[in-house]
């Protein structure tokens, strides 16, 4: 009997905002729909696997480092974006990260190694460099106009990026054209199917109300920014809509909601944004990759209140030059912003073609079956 044959993939991500474990799934949920039990995905919190400080403390840093509107985070960003920098630091920190590295690649044996992660691409890139049949490395971008050098490692067989600016950024840092790809920003499967669901039934299942204007905010994994008086400002001048608030991990935000507000929704982490996104008639959303992303393929409208500056500030201008959303970076403009919308239903209606257009929503399979070819090469 000739059984089918099997690959190994070692998907590396860190709880740094909510994004990477989220692209993370849904690959692995595609490659599991397309491949069943043959593909075995691995995936790894590797900066917790590691077990390397300071690296190990990042994620809890992470919310302090995008503070003060994220410009400390911003500075940092431009210091460090360069390709020749980050080979040289990951080359200066192989001594103290590469027993580690080496070990946790021994743990997890792998066909094909992804880094869904900027941390991760030059450091296991040299260390997979010195093994003897090294598994190929691969990088799958997760920011969207914007990325930096540390996505980029010369080591990648593969690089995955979701829009042409991507590509052409990562072509002028070196990389060359036959080893990037332009697939899109991955999101689960579980958006292209929700997004033809009648927003009706979507509503009746949340418990919202069927009839009236419903504007969702969400403020990433973190909630972070100037959220809480954006808040205030949108429910101050739109009364009559249903504003529903996901919070994510961000449970103080939550609790002043619920305490100084009159908020109609307020949820915490949520496992069905899909869901919440197709009841919705306009997203109030800090600039996200994977908010964005997923909101393309619910063509919803989007006022942008908030950015990190580097990785972030690309995509606010990406946005707004295809006409899919609005840029309201304070609390009286973000409330004018969605007064706007739901007072124009046509104005609405062309920002949703408008976002539809520049959906990926086969990302997540295209990069499946990717990945699944190179592991048959490998």
């Amino acid at each position: 009997m000739i059984f089918p044959p099997r690959r190994r993939f070692l998907f590396l991500y860190s709880t740094t905002g909510a994004g990477h474990r989220a692209a993370a799934l849904a690959i692995r949920d595609a490659l599991h729909s397309r491949y069943g039990s043959r593909a075995e995905v691995t995936l790894c919190d590797a900066l917790q696997a590691l077990r390397l400080w300071p690296l190990n403390r990042f994620p809890r840093w992470w919310p302090f480092m995008v503070r003060l509107r994220g410009v400390p985070w911003g500075v940092f960003y431009r210091l460090t974006n360069a390709p020749a920098l980050q080979q040289m630091l990951a080359r200066l920190l192989l001594p103290l990260t590469g027993a580690a590295v080496e070990r946790l690649l021994l743990e997890n044996p792998a066909d094909v190694v992804v880094s869904l992660h900027p941390l991760f691409t030059h450091t296991f890139g040299r260390v997979l460099r010195r093994r003897v049949q090294p598994a190929p490395l691969i990088s799958v971008v997760l920011d969207l106009v914007s990325i930096h050098a540390a996505w980029c490692s010369p080591d990648c067989v593969r690089i995955f990026v979701p829009t042409p600016q991507a590509v052409a950024r990562a072509f002028a840092w070196g990389i060359p054209p036959e080893r990037l790809e332009c697939a899109g920003l991955p999101i689960h499967p579980r958006f292209v199917a929700t997004a033809q669901l009648e927003p009706a039934d979507v509503r009746a299942q949340l418990g919202l109300p069927i009839q009236g204007p419903v504007i969702l905010v969400a403020g990433g994994g973190d909630a972070g920014g100037p959220v809480f008086q954006v808040i205030r400002a949108v429910a101050a001048r739109s009364p009559e809509a249903c504003l529903v608030v996901i919070t994510g991990n961000n449970t103080r935000l939550r609790q002043v909601l619920a305490e100084q507000t009159r908020v109609v929704r307020v949820e915490g982490f949520v496992e069905n944004m899909d869901m919440w996104m197709r009841a919705a008639d306009v997203l109030l959303t800090k600039a996200g990759p994977n908010t964005i992303a997923e909101a393309l393929v619910m063509g919803l409208p989007m006022v942008l209140y908030h950015a990190i500056p580097g990785q972030e500030k690309g995509n606010v201008e990406w946005l707004l030059s295809q006409g899919a959303g609005f840029w309201a970076p304070d609390p009286k403009r973000a409330a004018t912003a969605i007064t706007t919308l739901l007072n124009e239903p046509r104005l609405r209606t062309e920002m949703s073609a408008a976002a539809r257009a520049l959906a990926r929503p086969a990302a997540a399979m295209a990069i499946g079956e990717a990945l699944w070819e190179l592991a048959d090469q490998a």
